[in-house]
């Protein structure tokens, strides 16, 4: 499992990246006709020219549904390596998915491509999942949000006797962030369980701010309210999740990669920007630790519209904004706003992955996209990906 926020700084992904020059670079429709001469075929070629006349002059006529979609289609197509690492993208609105598709490699070695049913590691896409988890055991009376964690974990230390559930939840607990206590290479990463990384958290007991004073990142938190849907549930969190969650939804393709899973062979495995595989296996979940695929992804997203794993009262307290600045935690998203509808969003960052999710339930939509290739993670939202998800919100959300 390949997961480590670490407090990254992006609005709209919560993510701080490491810029390395590379596609981000925004093309001129006239350059990109050039260059998609060679590589794409001639209906994709008419699409894309209909999609970046419409970026290029507001006054053009609309487009037809189809030829936009082609549109994006043809531009990620131009931009891919069909041999490289992979990158997938779902849009959904009106309960329906408006599109849905994969390019490149999920498994670039084992010829997998990367398609709307590649398991992926979700890196902090997690959060959502895991903050659901306890919600879904506030609702059954089994906790308290306001309870503090030592009640649970009597040997935490005692430093940490005023953190409560709710401040795990909003990052505002002070405890140290583990990811950022391990070396960011796949050295550091490989291996890595929950009690591998508590055990470098409690080398230092103290916290970094008083419990509910700062915000600041922690993956820590959501490592330990895995832990506790552990104590209370009596179950593996997996298993938990797998109940309450992924089996009821039908998200069969989803599951949480710990020291006893073996991922599929057509998962997705992380690269760097030169489509080298980064070689290692991490297993800490709460923060991260969940694969899913984006077809999966669409039953979770049409989930939350219901009451179907939680009543939308309770679902309301996971999407209000607690903290206040860029990010204003809810619990597992970043709350906003998109021309005045609340928006709730969520990056997902590690080595050779990036993944950014964004809800927008008054327009009933929601954007994702997922990828394995360190060419997206390393240059972060200042790629080409960005001009791709401003034009599908400004088709969409208008």
């Amino acid at each position: 499992m390949r997961t480590c926020e670490k407090n990254r700084k992006k609005e709209h992904s919560g993510c701080e990246v490491v810029k390395i020059n590379m596609m981000n670079k925004k093309i001129h429709p006239s350059e990109w006709i050039v260059q998609a001469l060679v590589i794409i075929p001639a209906f994709l070629l008419i699409a894309a020219v209909l999609f970046f006349m419409g970026c290029d002059n507001k006054e053009t006529a609309p487009i037809s549904e189809e030829a936009f979609w082609q549109g994006i289609d043809a531009y990620v197509t131009a931009r891919m390596d069909p041999n490289g690492s992979g990158y997938g993208l779902l849009v959904v609105q009106d309960g329906r998915i408006l599109f849905g598709k994969g390019w490149g490699m999920a498994n670039i070695a084992d010829g997998f491509p990367f398609t709307p049913d590649t398991p992926i590691d979700l890196a902090s896409l997690t959060k959502q999942f895991t903050a659901v988890a306890i919600l879904i055991l506030y609702e059954r009376d089994s906790l308290d949000l306001e309870e503090k964690i030592v009640d649970h974990f009597p040997e935490f230390p005692a430093a940490w006797s005023d953190v409560t559930v709710h401040h795990l939840l909003t990052h505002q607990s002070g405890i140290p962030n583990y990811t950022e206590l391990v070396p960011e290479s796949a050295a550091g990463y490989d291996g890595l369980t929950n009690q591998t990384a508590m055990e470098r958290v409690l080398r230092n007991s103290s916290l970094e701010f008083p419990p509910g004073e700062q915000t600041r990142y922690s993956n820590t938190g959501y490592l330990i309210l895995a832990m506790l849907v552990e104590k209370i549930s009596k179950k593996s969190y997996s298993d938990f999740l797998e109940e309450t969650i992924f089996g009821p939804l039908n998200m069969e393709s989803t599951f949480v990669h710990d020291e006893t899973s073996v991922l599929p062979p057509n998962s997705a495995l992380p690269y760097d920007e030169n489509n080298r595989l980064y070689d290692y296996e991490w297993y800490a979940y709460g923060a991260s630790g969940i694969y899913s695929t984006l077809n999966d992804m669409f039953q979770w997203d049409q989930a939350l519209y219901t009451d179907s794993i939680i009543s939308q009262s309770t679902l309301q307290l996971a999407t209000t904004g607690y903290t206040g600045g860029e990010n204003n935690f809810g619990y597992g998203w970043m709350v906003g706003s998109y021309r005045g509808y609340p928006s709730y969003r969520h990056g997902g960052f590690c080595l050779g992955l990036l993944n950014y999710i964004y809800r927008v339930p008054g327009k009933n939509f929601m954007y994702l996209m997922l990828s394995n290739g360190g060419v997206f993670a390393n240059d972060g939202f200042d790629t080409w990906t960005d001009e791709v998800k401003d034009r599908i919100f400004a088709h969409c959300l208008q």
